[in-house]
C-alpha cells in the first residue's frame, strides 16, 4: 500500500513455499509471522497435533481481496487466507478445509521481527503474573494466558502493539490461549479455541499511539467518566485489605474514625466482602453488624460516602439460592440446560444471577434497591464475573454480551471509584469505568506490577485506571512500611488513588497480629493524598481530554516521544497527561535512575530544569521524596507545576534556549534566558545575567530585568554571544542567572559547541589523502579530519591524513587526544599513524592505532613492507575521548590506550621489519563506508605530539 497524508504505508510479502507473511515499512521489516515447523497459520486436529500451512498452490485477487490456498502437514487439509488491505491496516481471515475437523485455530510470529511487544491487559505468567508480575515489554518475561476471553476475571483485550508501530487484534468471542515468549523461543502463539474463521487485523503505522487509536477507532472510546471529579481528587477507602473478611461494625468505624482523625482524606468508606448473613442474600449479618443504620450514619457524619461491597454470585446456602433457582434466575448448566449452573470460587460454591433475564435482573435490583434504601448506601463494588464458561448464555444471546449486560447493570450505580472490571466489548470500552486491578501481593515486585500493569491496561484502551488497593490486598502478610508509602507515592501520581490499608495500623491477615506504623508512616501516606489532590485539577482536564481524542492518560513515555529508543524498554516511568513524568521509587533503596526524553523538564523536588534526553544515574530519592518532572511547554504544565513542585524550592526557574547551541570560533550567535516564576506569589526585582567562557561576550538584545512577574508569568531576554576568535572547539558552558527577591538566586547551564569548518593546516603540519573526498582543519593545537574511504586495513588503505614529516626517530613517542569521531557507519576510524612515508605506505614502516565508531580499538601494522595492513590486535568497548600513544623502538612498535590521559593500557606489540630512520608521523580517519556509500567521517583531535 502507498503512502498517503495519515498513513505510512507498506509492503507486505507472501511467501510461497511456505506461507508466512512478512510486512514490511520503508523498506524495513516490522511484523513476521513464524516459519519451520511452528508455522504461521497453524491448526490443532481432530487428535490434538498442531498443524500448519505449507506451499502455496493457488491464488487470485478479486474485488480488492487476495484468496491464499495452500497445502498442510495434514493430509486432505488446505488453508485458505483472505487478505484484505487497506491504507493503514490489513485484514487477515482464515480458514482450514477439507475433513480435518480442527479444534483451534492460530497466528504465530517471530517476536524479535516487530520488536517489543504490548497490550494484552492483565497478563498471566509462570512468575506470578498476573498478582506480582507483569512482564514490559512482554518480550521481557513469559505470557503463558489460557482462559483469556471475555468471561475471564482479567481485565484483557485480543489487542497487542509493538514497538514498530505495528499491531494485531483477534475479533473472536471465543476463549484463546495466548502464549508470548512462553517457551523462552521468542515466538508469540495467538490460538483461538474454536474451527471458526479466523479473523485478524494486522494495523501498520509510524506510531505506537496511531497503532492505539486504529485499535479504539474499531472498539470505541469512553463516552463518559463514570467517576466524578471528587472520585479523582479524593482516594476511596475499601475494608478489603485492613481486614479481609474478619471485619465487623465496631471495626469499620474505628477504622473511618482513624482516618479521619489522622487527616488521611477520602471521598468513601467502602465496606468490602463478609458483611452478608450468606452470600447473595444481600442482608447484614446481625452478629457482626447489629446496627448498620447507625454505622452508615456515623461514616456519613465523618463527611465519607458509604459503600458495599456486592455480587451477582449466590451461594447455595443463601437463602435466595432456592427462591433464584426455582424462579429461573440464575444461568443454567452448559452441559444440562436443565438445572442451574453452579460455579466455585474464592467463598464456595454459587449460581449467577441471570441478567439476559429481564425477570431476574428486576428481582435482583430490587433486593439492592431495598438494602440501599434501608441503611443510605451511596454506591457499590460489584465483584467477581457477570459470566463463567461452565454455563449456557440465556436463549438468544452470547457469551460475549454478558460482558454488556454487566456494563449495563453497573452503569445503575455509583461505583464509587472502585470501577468494574468489564472488557473485551465495545461497551466495555465506551461506557467509562474506572478500571481496579486484580488483586496484588504486599511486596516490591507486586508494586511494580501494578505499574506496567496499568500501563497495559490503559493502552488497550481502558484509560480510567488505578492501581491495586495501595499496598496489595492478596492475602500476604502486611506491607511494610517503605512499601506502603513508595505506593502511595506511585499512586499519587495514577488518574486514581484506591485505598484500603490503613498507614496508622493495620492486620497481618496471616499472623493475626496488630501492625502499627509510625508517625512519619502517616506523614507521607498524607503526603501523597494531599500530592494527588493538588493534581486533581491536572487529571481532571486529562479525563475531559480523553472522553474528546480515547487516548490513555497514563502511558508509557513513548506514547509521547516515539523516536525515542531508549523509552521503550522504561517500566518503571510514564507520563501522566502530555506534561507530567512519573518516576516514583519502587524499590528499596534511597536513589534511582531516572531517563527523560528530549524536551526541557522542571524537576520538581529540586526547581532545575533539565535539558533532556538525560539519563539521572543516583538521583537521590529518600522515602519523602516522589521523583516527578514536569515537561515546560506541554498543555497543562503550569498546573502541574504548581501541585506538585515542593515548598522548599526556589519560587523560579530559568531556562537557556535552545538546549545545544552551535557556531564556529568567533562566529556570533543567539540564546535566550526564559525566567518564569512558578510560585502563588509575584516575585520582584528580577534580574537575568549569562556567563560565558573568556574571552567571549554576552550583550542583551532588549531590558534584561522585570520589576515583578506575576504567578505563572515568564520573562524572555535574547543575547547576542560571540566567541573567541581563537575559542576551541568542543564545549563550552553558559550559564545563564536570575535574582529576584533580592537575595534569591536559580541557574541553568548549557554547551555551547565551537564546531570545526574546513580550511586548512598550519606548517609544519601537512596533509595527504587516499580519498578524493577529505578535508581538513586546525585551531591551534587542534585538528579535524573529515574523510570518506572504504575501509582502512588490508584490502582498502583510504584515508585522510594530517601529518609531520620525517618527526618520529628510531625511539620515538606518538600521542593525541582523540576528541570525538562523527558519522554513521559502525566501523569508522580515526587515531595515529606512523610510516617511513605517510604519502606512500608501501616504502615501509605502516603502522595505524584507531578507535572505531562501534568496535572498539584496532591496532595494524605492515609486516612485510608492502604497504598492506596484514597485523591486528584491539578490541573492546568505544569510547571518547581516548587517548592513543604509538611508542617506536627501532622496528618494534607498542600501542597504548588510555580514557583518562594518565592510566595507559597496553594494546598490543608488533615488529615492523622495514621500519628504518627517521618517521613521518600522523592523525588519520577514514568514514569505512564500503557498506555505506557516501557516509563520511568527523575526527576531532587535540594535543597531537611526537618525542623524540
Amino acid at each position: 500500500m502507498p503512502a498517503s497524508a495519515d498513513a505510512p504505508g507498506y509492503t507486505l510479502d507472501v511467501a510461497t513455499d511456505e506461507l508466512s507473511l512478512t510486512t514490511h515499512r520503508a523498506g524495513k521489516t516490522v511484523l513476521a509471522t513464524a516459519s519451520g515447523a511452528t508455522g504461521a497459520l497453524r491448526f490443532a486436529s481432530a487428535d490434538g497435533t498442531w498443524q500448519h500451512a505449507t506451499k502455496t498452490t493457488a491464488w487470485k485477487w478479486k474485488n480488492g481481496v487476495l484468496t491464499i490456498t495452500a497445502d498442510t502437514t495434514l493430509d486432505g487439509a488446505t488453508v485458505e487466507a483472505r487478505i484484505t488491505p487497506q491504507a493503514d491496516r490489513y485484514q487477515l481471515d482464515w480458514d482450514v478445509k477439507g475433513n480435518s475437523s480442527p479444534k483451534r485455530l492460530g497466528l504465530a510470529y517471530d517476536l524479535k521481527s516487530a520488536g517489543h511487544w504490548y497490550g494484552h491487559g492483565e497478563a498471566e505468567t509462570p512468575s506470578g503474573g498476573p498478582g506480582t508480575d507483569q512482564p514490559w515489554p512482554l518480550d521481557s518475561g513469559q505470557v503463558e494466558h489460557t482462559g483469556f476471553g471475555p468471561a475471564s476475571y482479567n481485565m484483557i483485550d485480543p489487542f497487542w502493539y509493538t514497538s514498530s508501530s505495528t499491531g494485531l487484534r483477534v475479533d473472536t468471542g471465543h476463549t484463546m490461549d495466548v502464549g508470548i515468549n512462553s517457551a523462552k523461543d521468542g515466538l508469540g502463539r495467538f490460538t483461538v479455541d474454536s474451527a471458526d474463521t479466523y479473523k485478524a487485523t494486522v494495523f501498520v503505522e509510524s506510531t505506537p499511539l496511531a497503532v492505539y487509536r486504529d485499535y479504539i477507532g474499531i472498539v470505541g472510546k469512553p463516552t463518559q467518566s463514570d467517576a466524578g471529579y471528587e472520585q479523582y481528587e479524593k482516594p476511596l477507602w475499601n475494608s478489603w485489605a485492613q481486614f479481609y473478611t474478619k471485619v465487623d461494625q465496631r471495626k469499620l468505624l474505628d477504622y473511618a474514625d482513624e482516618l479521619h482523625n489522622s487527616g488521611l482524606d477520602g471521598h468513601t468508606i467502602q465496606l468490602d466482602d463478609k458483611w452478608e448473613s450468606e452470600y447473595g442474600n444481600l442482608s447484614f449479618d446481625s452478629t457482626t453488624f447489629p446496627d448498620p443504620k447507625a454505622m452508615s450514619q456515623k461514616i456519613h457524619d465523618m463527611g465519607f460516602d458509604f459503600g458495599i461491597w456486592v455480587t451477582l454470585w449466590i451461594n447455595l446456602d443463601s437463602d435466595n439460592y432456592q427462591y433464584a433457582a426455582d424462579h429461573g434466575y440464575l444461568l443454567k448448566d452448559a452441559s444440562d440446560t436443565t438445572k442451574p449452573c453452579q460455579v466455585t470460587w474464592w467463598n464456595g460454591t454459587a449460581g449467577i444471577v441471570d441478567l439476559a433475564n429481564p425477570e431476574a435482573k428486576a428481582w435482583y435490583q430490587g433486593n439492592l434497591k431495598k438494602l440501599m434504601d434501608a441503611y443510605d448506601i451511596d454506591g457499590l463494588k460489584f465483584d467477581t464475573r457477570f459470566f463463567d464458561e461452565k454455563c449456557a448464555p440465556h436463549d438468544g444471546y452470547q457469551a460475549t454480551d454478558y460482558q454488556k449486560l454487566g456494563t449495563e447493570l453497573a452503569d445503575e450505580y455509583n461505583l464509587q471509584g472502585a470501577g468494574i472490571r468489564v472488557h473485551w466489548s465495545s461497551t466495555a470500552h465506551q461506557a467509562g469505568f474506572v478500571t481496579r486491578q486484580v488483586d496484588k501481593g504486599t511486596g516490591w515486585e507486586s508494586l511494580k506490577a501494578s505499574v506496567s500493569q496499568n500501563l497495559a491496561i490503559s493502552t488497550i484502551g481502558y484509560p480510567f485506571v488505578e492501581s491495586d488497593m495501595i499496598g496489595g490486598s492478596g492475602s500476604q502478610p502486611a506491607p511494610s512500611k517503605d512499601v506502603l508509602i513508595r505506593w502511595a507515592q506511585s499512586a499519587s501520581l495514577m488518574p486514581l488513588m484506591y485505598s484500603s490499608t490503613s498507614p496508622v495500623e493495620t492486620n497481618d491477615v496471616t499472623s493475626g497480629q496488630k501492625v502499627t506504623y509510625d508517625q512519619q508512616t502517616i506523614d507521607l501516606y498524607a503526603a501523597a493524598v494531599k500530592a494527588h489532590e493538588r493534581l486533581a485539577p491536572y487529571i481532571w482536564d486529562q479525563v475531559q481530554s480523553t472522553l474528546k481524542t480515547g487516548d490513555p492518560i497514563m502511558r508509557p513515555l513513548f506514547f509521547d516521544f516515539p523516536k525515542d529508543q531508549a523509552s521503550y524498554t522504561v517500566a518503571d516511568e510514564w507520563m501522566l497527561g502530555p506534561a507530567v513524568l512519573a518516576a516514583p521509587k519502587l524499590g528499596s533503596g534511597a536513589t534511582r535512575t531516572v531517563y527523560l526524553p528530549s524536551g526541557d523538564w522542571y524537576d520538581v523536588n529540586h526547581g532545575t530544569v533539565i535539558h533532556g534526553p538525560a539519563t539521572l544515574k543516583g538521583y537521590s530519592s529518600p522515602l519523602g521524596v516522589t521523583p516527578a518532572f514536569v515537561k515546560l511547554g506541554a498543555k497543562g504544565a503550569l498546573k502541574a507545576i504548581r501541585a506538585l513542585k515542593r515548598d522548599d524550592v526556589p519560587a523560579a526557574s530559568v531556562l537557556i534556549g535552545p538546549d545545544a547551541p552551535s557556531t564556529g570560533s568567533g562566529t556570533p550567535f543567539q540564546v535566550t534566558t526564559t525566567a518564569t516564576n512558578w510560585s502563588s506569589r509575584a516575585i520582584s526585582g528580577v534580574t537575568a545575567t549569562l556567563g560565558v567562557p573568556g574571552g567571549w561576550t554576552a550583550t542583551a538584545t532588549a531590558k534584561n530585568t522585570a520589576r515583578t512577574l506575576k504567578p505563572g508569568a515568564s520573562v524572555t531576554t535574547t543575547w547576542r554571544v560571540t566567541p573567541a576568535a581563537d575559542a576551541k572547539w568542543g564545549g563550552h558552558d553558559l550559564t545563564g542567572t536570575v535574582t529576584y527577591d533580592r537575595t534569591a538566586e536559580v541557574a541553568d547551564t548549557v554547551r555551547a559547541t565551537v564546531q570545526p569548518a574546513p580550511g586548512g593546516v598550519a606548517e609544519p603540519y601537512r596533509t595527504t589523502q587516499t580519498t578524493d573526498d577529505a578535508q581538513y582543519a586546525q585551531g591551534g593545537d587542534q585538528f579535524a579530519i573529515w574523510a570518506g574511504g572504504q575501509d582502512l586495513s588490508g584490502w582498502k588503505d583510504e584515508k585522510g591524513t594530517v601529518y609531520l614529516p620525517d618527526a618520529a626517530g628510531e625511539q620515538a613517542t606518538v600521542q593525541t587526544e582523540l576528541v570525538s569521531q562523527t558519522g554513521t557507519t559502525p566501523a569508522g576510524k580515526a587515531g595515529i599513524a606512523l610510516a617511513d612515508d605517510l604519502t606512500d605506505p608501501a616504502k615501509g614502516g605502516y603502522a595505524v592505532l584507531t578507535m572505531s565508531n562501534s568496535y572498539g580499538l584496532e591496532f595494524m601494522t605492515d609486516s612485510n613492507g608492502d604497504g598492506v595492513l596484514d597485523t591486528w590486535a584491539g578490541g573492546g568497548s568505544t569510547c571518547h575521548p581516548a587517548y592513543l600513544k604509538l611508542v617506536r623502538d627501532g622496528t618494534t612498535y607498542t600501542a597504548y590506550s588510555s580514557k583518562d590521559g594518565d592510566t595507559w593500557t597496553t594494546v598490543g606489540t608488533a615488529d615492523v621489519p622495514s621500519a628504518s630512520g627517521t618517521e613521518d608521523a600522523g592523525m588519520v580517519a577514514s568514514a569505512v563506508n564500503a557498506y555505506y556509500p557516501g557516509e563520511t567521517l568527523e575526527a576531532v583531535f587535540t594535543g597531537f605530539s611526537v618525542t623524540s
